[in-house]
């Protein structure tokens, strides 16, 4: 039986049976949820809980944190199952997140030296990938410093009491050293910066002590990097 639905628009609705129309209902209410998904979509952050508080000014764990337009939430408080040299659980002493928020770099004591160790970040909370020795000279992060790339993580090292720079570049992929670098002797100032452009290469600036007043300045490349297929 036909049905003509008229209203106070300038318009009339006609149709067969009620199945069209609750089809088209239900797509209607299938794209508001798709909609809904993609607005509820979470940016990550990560922190370290207590720092300072611990060994090596160390804190007790890393939290995960979810932001939507609903707040803030912590996804999951994440506690490393393994000992250091203390013999305590071992204690996140630095970190870092790569720009895609997919990926998270932590420093950890460990028995003589720091690892780093490599997580992914899912919405459930963060899965370790890889873990590997920090190469700073003791037990803590003194003269050490971490930042993560797009698909690296560069560890500057300032020993000597910082008369030189040690620059190593670390895959995200498999935690493998893939370039390193360092200054001349002497070092006043330095610092690593890029990727640069469409070369996507790391370069190394620094200022070197020499017999010439001003010190000169020296760059470097570090490395070129594959770009992430």
């Amino acid at each position: 039986m036909n049905t003509t639905l008229t209203s106070q628009f300038p318009f009339t609705w006609r149709m067969k049976s009620r199945a069209p129309m609750l089809k088209a209902l239900m797509g209607i209410s299938m794209l508001g949820l798709l909609a809904a998904g993609r607005a509820m979509a979470a940016d990550y952050s990560v922190g370290i809980v207590k720092l300072g508080t611990e060994f090596e000014g160390g804190g007790t764990a890393v939290n995960l944190y979810s932001t939507t337009t609903k707040g803030i939430n912590i996804i999951q408080t994440y506690v490393l199952p393994q000992l250091d040299q203390t013999g305590h659980l071992a204690r996140p002493l630095t970190l870092a997140m790569n720009p895609a928020q997919d990926f998270v770099y932590v420093a950890y004591t460990g028995l003589s030296i720091p690892n780093l160790v490599g997580f992914k970040v899912t919405a459930t909370g963060l899965v370790p990938q890889w873990e590997v020795p920090l190469q700073t000279g003791d037990s803590g992060l003194s003269e050490t410093t971490i930042v993560a790339g797009s698909d690296y993580v560069i560890q500057s090292l300032y020993p000597g009491q910082g008369q030189y720079l040690v620059v190593l570049v670390i895959s995200q992929e498999t935690g493998a050293t893939v370039a390193t670098m360092e200054s001349p002797q002497y070092l006043v100032s330095g610092h690593v910066f890029g990727p640069i452009a469409s070369a996507n290469a790391l370069y190394f600036s620094c200022t070197a002590a020499a017999r010439s007043t001003p010190p000169p300045p020296c760059r470097y490349m570090v490395s070129h990097l594959p770009v992430r297929s």
